[in-house]
């Protein structure tokens, strides 16, 4: 009855825990470990979901894709060119497709691009937040996806994200 008592005082503590995610050089602070999900070509990706009692879901997921040869040769300022038309073509595309999108400082230094979009899946509504950075020849594309629309976690995303 003891081992009953304890484990129902420790899961709910568990549940809440964090877990720093070493992902290709970023951390990023989650309340679940990221497991590595697929590689499609020069892509990967990791992932991970939690279901809360009340049916919540929320879905942390990384991508993250190698841009070794699209930088090749590329320094100082053709670089910040290329890192800036990136972020531009990829903030063109989310208001195409009808999604918020700003410009954001990571670490009060990185910039970086934030989209939010709401998304509809066997009737349930979803918002999804990303966050899109370039950081030592790879972009990171950073989602936390959630039927819980008002989440304080949606804006928590920013301060998750760790630049070594």
């Amino acid at each position: 009855m003891r081992k009953i008592f304890f484990l129902g005082i420790l899961i709910p503590i568990l549940s809440f825990g964090q877990t720093k995610n070493k992902i290709e050089g970023i951390v990023i602070d989650t309340p679940c470990e990221l497991e590595y999900t697929r590689n499609l070509g020069n892509q990967n990706n990791y992932s991970c979901v939690i279901q809360k009692s009340d049916n919540k879901i929320f879905q942390y997921s990384i991508t993250v894709q190698n841009l070794f040869e699209e930088m090749k040769g590329f320094t100082g300022s053709s670089l910040q060119v290329f890192k800036d038309e990136f972020l531009q073509s990829a903030r063109s595309n989310s208001i195409a497709n009808g999604e918020n999108a700003e410009y954001i400082k990571l670490n009060n230094q990185r910039k970086a691009l934030k989209t939010e979009s709401y998304l509809t899946y066997s009737g349930n509504k979803f918002k999804n937040t990303s966050i899109i950075l370039l950081y030592k020849q790879k972009s990171y594309i950073f989602n936390l996806t959630t039927n819980e629309l008002n989440s304080s976690e949606l804006n928590k995303l920013i301060d998750r994200i760790v630049i070594n």
